[in-house]
């Protein structure tokens, strides 16, 4: 996402916190991108899905159970696929020079990111992949939205409404992160409640907290970044870029953290 010389200094440092974010967000996104390919390709291509169940708190694979093994993989590796094609959608190089390529791109994330929806729907509400009612209910709600601003974002780009769509699309883009934002945010929350004695579980309140706080940060900072875009004001400009590079820094630290404690050990 590279920044134009000619913007005025303060909407350059609100890009540049934009791009820094981007950056490190794409980093940590990739890095669980490619935890799913090396987690779920080794079963699937060897045959054998009994080690998928390495993660005891998701129902992974259940001898018999055809359909909902199908919907499990099918969910993961899709959330992958989507997770790496929504990076892409926000290179404005790809619009520029590439707009056919955007568009079907855009195309495959918003119907792979209903899809993923809903198969979470299945194994959540059917399968019973459930963490507790809260984490249920923040899941379902993140669910719903992305369905709604899936269907947004489509309806604008076939009205050819390129600002609503871009608004639409982004936080659709954020809300199919959550599960990435939720994984990076309880690595946070362990670095900062760890060496205070306090230990994060899935019915606790900072889990809790941070499985709200997944999609629910994201579209908040989203909007105080659309209001700094339309304020007129430099400060406003130059405080929302600074929040973004002070979060580009937390999001690498968190994917960091992420790739060492959460995922690597389970490769």
């Amino acid at each position: 996402m590279p920044v134009s010389p000619s913007l005025p200094a303060p909407s350059r440092v609100l890009s540049l916190g934009a791009t820094a974010w981007f950056v490190a967000a794409t980093f940590g996104q990739w890095a669980f991108v490619a935890f799913i390919v090396l987690f779920f390709g080794g079963p699937v291509l060897g045959g054998d899905l009994s080690p998928l169940n390495a993660k005891p708190h998701v129902t992974g694979y259940v001898p018999g159970d055809v359909v909902g093994n199908l919907q499990f993989v099918g969910h993961a590796l899709l959330a992958g696929l989507v997770t790496f094609a929504g990076a892409w959608q926000l290179v404005p190089a790809l619009r520029r020079r590439w707009p056919h390529l955007h568009r079907w791109n855009g195309r495959v994330f918003l119907s792979v990111a209903l899809v993923v929806t809903l198969t979470g729907f299945y194994l959540v509400w059917v399968r019973g992949s459930q963490l507790g009612p809260a984490s249920n209910l923040s899941i379902s709600v993140n669910g719903l939205l992305i369905v709604v601003f899936a269907l947004l974002a489509w309806r604008s780009a076939r009205a050819k409404d390129v600002a609503a769509h871009r608004r639409h699309a982004l936080r659709a883009y954020l809300l199919v992160n959550g599960v990435w934002f939720l994984r990076i945010g309880i690595m946070l929350a362990g670095l900062v409640l760890t060496p205070l004695g306090i230990t994060i579980d899935y019915t606790g309140a900072p889990f809790i907290l941070v499985s709200f706080g997944s999609w629910l940060v994201p579209l908040a900072v989203l909007s105080l970044y659309f209001a700094a875009e339309r304020s007129r004001h430099a400060g406003v400009k130059v405080a929302t870029g600074a929040l973004l590079c002070l979060l580009a820094l937390l999001t690498a630290a968190g994917s960091v953290a992420a790739i060492a404690f959460m995922w690597w050990p389970v490769l």
